[in-house]
């Protein structure tokens, strides 16, 4: 499943934008989850942007705790997500279709 930025609000909003980054990482991994945007707000609340992936795992996946450490957790979402917000790796409809 391919997720795109659904409105032209989301294109110009960062943090829209951001979140569109990080669910498109969940898709990536296979991992079950999609953050709506006032799951993002509060977790960028209370953890700040380098630990919201953290902050998630331990609240709401703290079974993933019991086979991979945290950090191994976070690094990999943050790397999927920092590669789902190069152009490349979502193409435009055009782009799309001239390939």
């Amino acid at each position: 499943m391919h997720h795109t930025i659904t409105s032209r609000a989301a294109a110009n909003d960062p943090l829209a934008a951001e979140l569109e980054a990080y669910n498109r990482a969940f898709c990536e991994l296979e991992l079950p989850w999609h953050w709506d945007a006032a799951t993002f707000r509060e977790l960028l609340d209370v953890a700040g942007e380098r630990d919201c992936v953290s902050a998630y795992i331990e609240r709401s996946q703290p079974h993933l705790l019991r086979v991979y450490e945290k950090g191994f957790l976070r690094d990999l979402i943050l790397d999927a997500r920092d590669r789902c917000r190069e152009p490349e790796h979502h193409p435009t409809r055009a782009q799309a279709q001239a390939s």
